[in-house]
């Protein structure tokens, strides 16, 4: 009799045990990333939402290169191209950035000190959606 209790009671231990160490193991989803984190990277111009609410999507090849770089040292780089004839045409423009109000604003300072402050309407690890005066640039996220 005590050789069947013991054969009964083992595996309700063991069954008990698991249940215990399962249920009270920490929760081992990854963090949230930051905005600071999510914002880094290359941005691709999808299109711009005009502040009449017509859409202005880019033209052609040459013109869907056009992004914004942020680095991990708060510098943004603006790279725009721009078909000029049969000869796309590179324009780069730096600066700085900050992002402020729990990242929902940016805050851009160019080489000659103007400082731009815009509206972060969505950031997440593809979109980018930003309020420049009355339009709404809506990027993603490129390698």
């Amino acid at each position: 009799m005590k050789k069947m209790t013991f054969n009964v009671c083992l595996p309700l231990l063991l069954l008990a045990f698991c249940t215990w160490a399962v249920s009270c193991s920490k929760d081992r989803s990854a963090p949230q990333p930051t905005p600071e984190e999510l914002i880094i990277g290359k941005w691709y111009i999808v299109k711009i939402t005009k502040a009449d609410e017509s859409v202005h999507e880019p033209a052609n090849d040459c013109e869907k290169d056009s992004h914004y770089k942020f680095d991990d040292e708060k510098q943004i780089t603006s790279i725009s191209f721009h078909l000029d004839g049969d000869e796309c045409k590179r324009y780069m423009q730096l600066g700085d950035y900050l992002l402020a109000d729990n990242g929902k604003k940016l805050i851009v300072t160019a080489p000659d000190g103007v400082t731009s402050a815009i509206d972060i309407l969505l950031l997440n690890e593809t979109t980018l959606e930003l309020k420049i005066g009355g339009d709404t640039a809506h990027l993603k996220k490129g390698t």
